[in-house]
């Protein structure tokens, strides 16, 4: 009979794993309790949404669904703002798949900081319906071009038009700091995606300042590899993009929907102004009444200075700007509706979003750290790409 020379050994005892928390995980969990503590102030506070259903006869409900419809009709829009972008390459790309593609940018754009993971969650579901990394990239960028073209080219309107109430919004240092920064960094991130549109040569001269950072700060693991994908990509975008930017007719279309959606956008708190039946409690205390006009400059103010917060939907930031610009129209007398109309604004604009998209972010399951650097590259060979960096 044989024995088993190894059956009186002592088995290594397997070696326990260190638990970390990740700067992500303590980030998110920091934006999570900042979302749910002003949720629960805007509900449970003086003048809060458990105040305004003690006495709901003022209120009429009606107008919040119009708000709702009237926002979600913003990301249809954008669905077939990228079918159009598309499907000037791939013909029989169908509807029901771009709608995927919006919902899926809405949903990481809301749960990132700075709405920056949207795109590349909206690149990766495009390379799992066989769109190519640099005309898929081109798309979505051009369309985040077109939006912010159209909302800056609001935003310089609205601060024309309505500069006496812009004005009063300078109260003190840093609120007029909030204000002005927040003006300038819309500027600035509308213009550096035209140069990297546009300027070709430009673009070049950046890829090589960033390569000498990287590899003079060395916080970046393998800078030749990670510039050499950068190049590919920008390579494969400007191919792409001058083809898309042949069609003038098609561009025209694109900017006219793109208005369209973001009156959509911007149109939502005058809806919760009309439901709280404000125009007729200004009306009767002498105070101002607002219009669609009014709002929709205001909410402009709204967006450029919330964005500036680096925060998953600006949280906090977005709720100081709308009280901030709003205040003087839902605040009159003794009447004060600011706190329940951020949380109905809030919830329609990003946490019902939010929810409505959430189900869409199993399109990306799967999705493995390096998909789209593989791909990148894969396709550059296949396209006879290269960089002067090779």
């Amino acid at each position: 009979m044989q024995t088993n020379p190894n059956s009186g050994a002592r088995t290594a005892p397997k070696e326990k794993r260190k638990f970390k928390v990740s700067g992500t995980v303590i980030f998110n969990i920091l934006v999570a309790i900042i979302s749910v503590y002003l949720v629960i102030n805007f509900i449970v506070s003086e003048d809060g949404l458990i105040d305004l259903l003690k006495s709901p006869d003022a209120f009429h409900w009606g107008w919040v669904v119009v708000g709702l419809l009237v926002f979600d009709c913003n990301m249809i829009i954008d669905a077939i703002v990228t079918q159009i972008y598309l499907r000037a390459e791939y013909p029989h790309f169908r509807f029901l798949d771009s709608l995927k593609v919006a919902f899926v940018g809405v949903f990481f754009g809301a749960v990132t900081p700075s709405n920056t993971g949207g795109q590349p969650m909206q690149l990766y579901f495009l390379s799992r319906k066989n769109v190519r990394i640099g005309y898929g990239s081109a798309c979505m960028t051009q369309k985040f071009i077109v939006y912010q073209l159209v909302t800056t080219g609001f935003s310089i309107f609205a601060v024309i038009f309505k500069f006496d109430y812009f004005r009063t919004a300078f109260t003190n240092f840093w609120s007029s700091a909030f204000i002005v920064v927040g003006f300038v960094v819309q500027l600035a991130v509308t213009a550096m995606f035209l140069i990297v549109c546009f300027a070709e040569n430009i673009t070049r001269k950046l890829i090589r300042l960033i390569y000498k950072i990287m590899v003079a700060v060395k916080f970046v693991k393998e800078p030749r590899r990670k510039i050499m994908t950068i190049a590919r990509e920008f390579k494969m975008f400007h191919s792409a993009n001058r083809m898309l930017m042949g069609n003038k007719k098609r561009l025209v279309k694109i900017f006219l929907l793109v208005m369209v959606q973001i009156c959509c956008i911007m149109s939502v708190p005058y809806f919760i102004y009309i439901a709280f039946d404000m125009p007729v409690i200004a009306a009767a205390h002498g105070a101002p009444v607002g219009n669609p006009f009014d709002f929709l400059c205001i909410q402009s103010f709204v967006l450029f200075t919330s964005n500036l917060v680096p925060l998953p939907g600006a949280s906090g930031g977005a709720e100081l700007a709308f009280s901030m610009y709003f205040g003087s129209y839902f605040v009159i007398a003794n009447i004060s509706k600011i706190k329940p109309a951020i949380l109905l604004w809030r919830f329609i604009t990003y946490y019902g979003a939010m929810l409505l998209t959430a189900p869409f972010s199993y399109y990306t399951k799967g999705r493995k750290r390096g998909d789209l650097t593989e791909e990148i590259e894969a396709e550059a060979t296949a396209e006879g790409v290269v960089t002067e960096y090779e």
